[in-house]
């Protein structure tokens, strides 16, 4: 049985804010007094900079509205919770073939690779603590390869290819009658709930196949000096505005006017949306005139998914030296040491929580979560620990004002929903991040594939533009 990372670490992208200290990012806000751009991009994300950064680069006039004091959006490192970067965004590069690695490579910066052994990889099931080579053998273990050519797969390929009706995974299993026990059946729903932010219920079938990942590769890695670092030399003198939150969206076919909680209004030929899925869902920005049927049958047809991550800082290790990470059947769901290969590791644990499992664990607020965390750390290694615990960090990516959410997910019926919603509306609505991505959604690389889509768009329609306006100014020979 081969690794479950690819389908499991693909997970690990999940984007979270920092609701700790932070460095300042180096990136200047826009100082100008300027209200009109060839092109306004809301959110300084890595869809919304990826976007920006392309337009820039073709000359256009760009700004970035970012209503937080930062960039990043679900990208966010902190670098004071250890003496070595913690991610409580976005954790890993997925994959030795991403785009990502084109401005790793151009700002030279270090990687450590991840994952990259299976004995490192640890499961606490049937109330033991198991390295690969015991838990990989439990019967209904394989489910686990779910999407890399797997019976379970085979079986979902065989349905589609009828033309059979989507319902959900868990529909599907007890259709097929594929009977798991109780624990093996709580660690796939936990795989699935890191994996996609939603569980069996929640996944409709057809999804799944949609999103393959294709060509990424199968290897993983940690940026040196955190995924924030490398997002501040991608937006170096890029035009940000921070601390503005977009309230009101007006378009028509000629431009574009945008109200901000700042009382000023922006105008612009077109504009790139990078908001969430679920402040879109929320109707966090009013639209005039509202958006097309088919774009709100899209925003409201794919699934909001839901993580928490919970960091620990302890006095000194208390886990074995090969334990990497570790896929649990408790609450708490998965954990991972994030300091891994690195010669200054601090006794961290993160634990990664998705699906319902964020919600009731959010629920239970800082305190609670924190409780929550050692209670299930100390069934798994079978001693206390509430006094060896130094500091912790708790992120609910569903409390964050300009999020509510982690990374979206394809429910039942919601296949093709994604290539929808990234069409253009009339030139100038332009609509970019990972939920537009029908292939690689929920990581930073098919955000950023998205946004140098949206902006690819852009230049399209400009090019085609300028060419119309040439053609009426001719003068007949």
């Amino acid at each position: 049985m081969r690794t479950i990372s690819r389908r499991l670490m693909m997970s690990l992208l999940a984007a979270l804010p920092c609701l700790g200290r932070k460095r300042n990012p180096v990136v200047a806000p826009d100082q100008t007094d300027q209200t009109h751009y060839d092109t306004i991009v809301i959110g300084a994300g890595a869809a919304g900079l990826a976007a920006a950064r392309t337009l820039q680069d073709a000359n256009h006039s760009v700004l970035l509205l970012e209503a937080r004091d930062r960039i990043g959006g679900r990208v966010n490192t902190n670098y004071d919770f250890a003496a070595h970067p913690v991610e409580s965004g976005a954790e890993y590069l997925p994959g030795e073939n991403i785009i990502t690695w084109d401005w790793v490579r151009r700002y030279r910066l270090a990687t450590l690779p991840v994952f990259a052994r299976y004995r490192h990889q640890f499961m606490y099931v049937n109330q033991e603590l198991l390295p690969f080579r015991r838990w990989s053998t439990i019967p209904g273990m394989e489910i686990l390869e779910l999407m890399d050519d797997s019976p379970i797969d085979e079986l979902i390929a065989a349905w589609i290819d009828a033309g059979k009706p989507d319902i959900s995974l868990a529909q599907f299993l007890s259709l097929h009658k594929v009977e798991l026990s109780a624990d093996v059946r709580r660690i796939v729903d936990h795989f699935l709930s890191g994996s996609y932010a939603a569980n069996l219920e929640q996944l409709g079938v057809y999804g799944l196949v949609e999103l393959t990942y294709a060509g990424d590769g199968d290897r993983y890695f940690r940026i040196s000096k955190g995924y924030s670092h490398l997002l501040e030399q991608f937006a170096d003198g890029l035009h940000i505005r921070y601390a503005t939150p977009v309230t009101r969206i007006q378009w028509s076919s000629s431009g574009i006017q945008i109200h901000t909680e700042t009382d000023t209004i922006y105008t612009a030929q077109q504009i790139v949306i990078t908001l969430p899925l679920a402040l879109l869902q929320e109707n966090a920005v009013e639209f005039a005139p509202k958006l097309p049927e088919d774009k709100l049958n899209a925003i409201q047809g794919l699934g909001t998914g839901h993580i928490t991550k919970l960091m620990l800082k302890f006095d000194q290790p208390f886990w074995s030296k090969d334990l990497e990470s570790c896929l649990t059947t408790l609450d708490t769901q998965l954990w991972w040491r994030p300091g891994w290969k690195r010669h200054n590791e601090t006794p961290v644990l993160t634990a990664f929580t998705g699906a319902t499992g964020a919600d009731q664990l959010g629920s239970l607020g800082r305190e609670g979560a924190i409780q929550a965390g050692l209670q299930d750390l100390e069934q798994m290694f079978e001693m206390p620990l509430a006094d060896r615990l130094i500091d912790a960090l708790f992120v609910d990516w569903q409390a964050d004002p300009y999020a509510r959410m982690a990374y979206s997910y394809v429910p039942v019926n919601g296949v093709g929903l994604r290539s929808q919603l990234a069409q253009p509306v009339d030139q100038v609505l332009f609509f970019a991040g990972e939920a537009t991505h029908p292939t690689r959604a929920a990581t930073v690389h098919g955000a950023l594939e998205s946004g140098m889509r949206a902006a690819h768009e852009i230049l399209s329609f400009s090019t085609s533009r300028a060419a119309r306006g040439l053609h009426k100014n001719q003068v007949p020979g």
